[in-house]
Parts: structure tokens; C-alpha cells; sequence
């Protein structure tokens, strides 16, 4: 019972302050698109910045995924030697994330020429000076990711969610001061302030936790031990990184604004995602921690039931945002220079991302599940396979229907991986019982049948009005109409908020 408060309350400590992230996120953006627009410079700034995000993405996905077992297991040994392997990884890290930050440096106009081929050589150029004067900044978000990697280690999992918050503060901040005289390229000082702001925050948070010491750090077997363990994650997220520049690349051939345009749909559609990804770290580290254990029927309960849960949450939430994108885009950014040409392929492109939101929360839980026993190699074999059909579906359906091909492609690769991690999840533990799911099948047809029909006849009875209040209604009547159909399988989660 102890543990299930414990967990209940890192749950709900972490969904409180990713909800208060994101709320302040869409102001930054509502602002940013009033601001800017979507222009082939704001493009530029989107795929400069894209670049180093997505390069973020693969080291730190595969470093804080590798760290957190391995850091338990040799705290597990000996509390000292856990504070030894932290300055061996800080150091590592380091050197690491500065030879890819030179490279991509030295390679910045290759690389412009590669991530966006129809631009013409003046346009290549400015991408070029972009990418250059962000390169650095890698250095920073990695370092940042791994003390944020050892807080969540040891159960602490705010202050990595307050990076996001201090991101939107800093950009709301520079907007106001002086987005106006610097334009657009104020993204590009935001980014590199908050890099480093961030830094600072999280490695002072974390500083009883770790501390600088002497020697090489390569020689550290248990960071040889962290680097096996990264080299399956890193080229499974090589194919990630690879998947999300050619989807760039497919884009940016569009039209101007286009990328920016996709750019603000994925921002919404993180709202989402972010949420979970966010949830199931908490649980992966809890799930990990009854896998040291070797309580596997513990860890298959664990996992299951927060499946369910994701799932009966998130249905709604991918059906509203598919057939309500419109209206939503509207809402949130159609104003200033966020013209109508742009809403429309901000919609298109989040019809396409709302599909996955249930899907990307049974693959990150399934293979994190994977990664607890130390297994990598078979979830990079699962993602490998649904980045391929990825890559393939944007080339072909972008011919047919534009952006919204490229991300309809996006989500479909991401149910592959799910479905595959589920399957090889029951490798490593055959106490994985997927009848409770079955079960529910009918009342999750039912719950999402409830939400399209309130959502067709909605549109066509309150078209006359304001896209705002359409959505508001569409969304409370079909909210009322799931969860009365879904409530007994709310139950778990709803006990475990009046505890909280």
C-alpha cells in the first residue's frame, strides 16, 4: 500500500506540473505564431532547431534509458560508487557531445544542403549560419539530460518537468523585450538561453547527488557497461532522427511556412505525448525497481494496469483531436501573422499526429518495460522495422496528401512499434496477462462511438458559432458521455486521486 501511494503520489506530482508546462507552452507558441507567422525564416529556425533537438533526442534517449538501470544497480552494490560512475558519466558525456557538437559545426553547410535540398544557395546559407551557431549549444542539453536522468534515478521527478516552464518563461520573457526589433531570430537567443539556464538549474538541484572526480572515465566498467547498453538504443534512435529529417526534408519542398506549420501542430500534439512519455518515466522507474528486485508478478501487474489506464485516458483525447484539428488550430494560433493558409496545414498535419497518442503510450511503456531487464536490443529491432515503413509511407502518401501523409505515415509507424513491443515484451516476463485489456474492449468502442457522434452532430448543429465554444461543447458532452461508460475502469486511478 506504502508503494502505491508513493507511486500515486509521483504520478500525480509530475501530471500537475506537466499540465501547468504545457498551459504555459501554448501561450508561448499562441505568442510566437502572433509574433512571427510561418515564413521560409521561420522555417530556417525550425529546421536549425529541429536539428539539434532531434540530435538531443537520440543521445539523451538512449543515455537516460541506459542510466537509470545502471545506476540503480551499482547504488545497489555500493552507495560510493554510485557518486564515482556519475563523475565517470558527466565526464563522458561531455566529451562525447562536444565531438558531435564540432562535427556538426564543421559540416553545417552539407548538412543545410541535405536537410533542405530545395532551397536555393542563399536560403542554404542562412540555414547553414543557423545550424552553426546552435551546434554548441548540444553540449548543454545533453549534460542537462543526464543530471536530469540522475534525479529521476532517485525518485525525483519535478525539476525535470520545471525545464519545460522555465523554457516558456524565458521565451514569453524575450518575446516581450525584444521580439519585436529582433524578430524571428528571437527564437534562436531563447533556445540558447534556456540551454543553459537549465543546466545550471538542474546540475545545482542535483548537487548532493554527484560530484567531479579524477581519472578517465572511459576506463570505468560500468561506464563501458552504460555504453554497450547505448549502442542498440542509439542506432535504434538514429532511425528516429533519420525518420524525422527526411519528413523534414519531404516537407520543406511544400511550400513556404509549411515546416513551421508542421512544427506548431507537432507543439500541439506534444501537449499530449509529452504528458505521457512524462507518466511512464515515472512508472519505468518503478517498474524497473521491482525488476532488481526480482518481483516479476509485481512488475507485469504494475505495467498492465497502467496500460489500461493510459488507454481509457487517451482514446478520447486522439478521436477529439482527429475530427476537432481545425477548430483547435484556430483557436490557439489563428491570429496576427498566423494566416488561414497556415492554420490549414497546421490541421491537416495534427489530423495525422492525433492518431498516435494511444499507440505512443503502449510503445514507450512496453519497451521501457524491455529495458528494465536490460533487453535494448529487441525494442531498437521493434522501432527499426516501424521507422522503415515510416519513411517509406511519407514519401509515398506526401504525394498524395501533403503534410497530412507525412504525419498519417508518423502515427501508423508508431502503432507498428507498439504492437511489436507488446509481443516481445512477454519474453522477458511471462506474467504479462493481456485478458483485463480484452475485457474492456466493449466499453471502449462504445466510449469512443459516444465521442464521434457528439462530435459530427456538434459540428453540424453549432456550426453558426464561435470555434471556440463548438469546442468546448463538443468536448464536455463527449467527456460526460465516456466516462460514464468507462467509469468502472476509471476507478483504480480515480481512488488513488482522493488518496492523493
Amino acid at each position: 500500500m506504502k508503494k502505491t501511494r508513493s507511486i500515486a503520489r509521483s504520478l500525480l506530482s509530475v501530471s500537475g506540473v506537466v499540465i501547468l508546462v504545457k498551459l504555459l507552452g501554448f501561450i508561448k507558441q499562441v505568442i510566437s505564431a502572433d509574433l512571427f507567422g510561418a515564413t521560409i525564416r521561420t522555417d530556417l529556425i525550425s529546421i536549425s532547431e529541429g536539428l539539434i533537438t532531434n540530435m538531443d533526442y537520440l543521445l539523451v534517449q538512449a543515455l537516460s534509458t541506459a542510466f537509470i538501470p545502471t545506476y540503480l544497480a551499482v547504488t545497489a552494490e555500493e552507495g560510493e560508487k554510485g557518486k564515482r560512475f556519475i563523475s565517470d558519466c558527466i565526464k563522458s558525456v561531455f566529451l562525447i557531445a562536444l565531438t558531435v557538437s564540432v562535427a556538426v559545426f564543421a559540416a553545417s553547410p552539407l548538412i543545410a544542403r541535405i536537410l533542405a535540398p530545395s532551397y536555393s544557395g542563399e536560403v542554404s546559407a542562412q540555414l547553414a549560419k543557423y545550424i552553426r551557431i546552435l551546434a554548441p549549444v548540444f553540449i548543454a542539453v545533453t549534460e542537462l539530460a543526464l543530471f536530469n536522468s540522475l534525479l529521476k534515478a532517485n525518485k525525483i521527478f519535478v525539476p525535470g518537468e520545471l525545464i519545460g516552464f522555465n523554457q516558456s518563461v524565458i521565451f514569453i520573457i524575450l518575446a516581450f523585450t525584444i521580439g519585436k526589433r529582433v524578430g524571428p531570430d528571437t527564437l534562436i537567443i531563447a533556445f540558447i538561453t534556456y540551454a543553459v539556464f537549465n543546466l545550471l538549474f538542474l546540475s545545482l538541484y542535483s548537487r548532493k547527488l554527484w560530484s567531479i572526480r579524477g581519472g578517465n572515465p572511459f576506463r570505468s566498467e560500468d561506464v563501458r557497461r552504460l555504453l554497450r547498453m547505448m549502442g542498440p538504443l542509439i542506432l535504434g534512435y538514429s532511425l528516429v532522427f533519420v525518420n524525422q529529417q527526411v519528413d523534414k526534408i519531404i516537407v520543406s519542398g511544400l511550400g513556404d511556412g509549411v515546416v513551421t506549420a508542421m512544427a506548431y501542430a507537432a507543439v500541439l500534439s506534444n501537449f499530449v505525448t509529452t504528458f505521457v512519455g512524462s507518466l511512464c518515466g515515472v512508472i519505468f522507474t518503478y517498474v524497473t525497481q521491482h525488476i532488481v528486485n526480482k518481483e516479476n508478478d509485481r512488475a507485469a501487474e504494475l505495467l498492465t494496469g497502467s496500460g489500461i489506464q493510459m488507454v481509457t485516458l487517451l482514446l478520447p483525447v486522439s478521436i477529439l483531436a482527429v475530427l476537432n484539428a481545425s477548430d483547435i488550430v484556430t483557436i490557439v494560433f489563428a491570429r496576427g501573422k498566423f494566416d488561414q493558409t497556415a492554420v490549414g496545414n497546421c490541421a491537416y498535419a495534427l489530423v495525422g499526429y492525433g492518431m498516435m497518442f494511444v499507440p505512443a503510450a503502449l510503445r514507450d511503456l512496453f519497451s521501457r518495460f524491455q529495458y528494465g531487464y536490460g533487453d535494448s536490443r529487441r525494442p531498437m529491432i521493434n522501432s527499426s522495422i516501424s521507422i522503415v515503413v515510416n519513411i517509406g509511407l511519407s514519401i509515398l502518401l506526401s504525394r498524395f496528401w501533403g503534410v497530412l501523409g507525412v504525419t498519417v505515415a508518423t502515427s501508423f509507424s508508431v502503432l507498428i512499434c507498439a504492437v511489436l513491443n507488446v509481443i516481445s515484451s512477454r519474453r522477458h516476463n511471462d506474467r504479462l496477462d493481456f485478458r483485463p485489456a480484452l475485457k474492456c474492449l466493449p466499453r471502449w468502442l462504445l466510449g469512443a462511438v459516444l465521442c464521434v457522434a457528439v462530435t459530427f452532430l456538434g459540428r453540424r448543429g453549432l456550426s453558426g458559432i464561435r470555434p471556440l465554444f463548438r469546442f468546448a461543447g463538443i468536448v464536455l458532452v463527449s467527456f460526460a458521455g465516456y466516462a460514464a461508460v468507462n467509469l468502472p475502469l476509471l476507478k483504480p486511478l480515480l481512488k488513488k486521486l482522493r488518496r492523493r
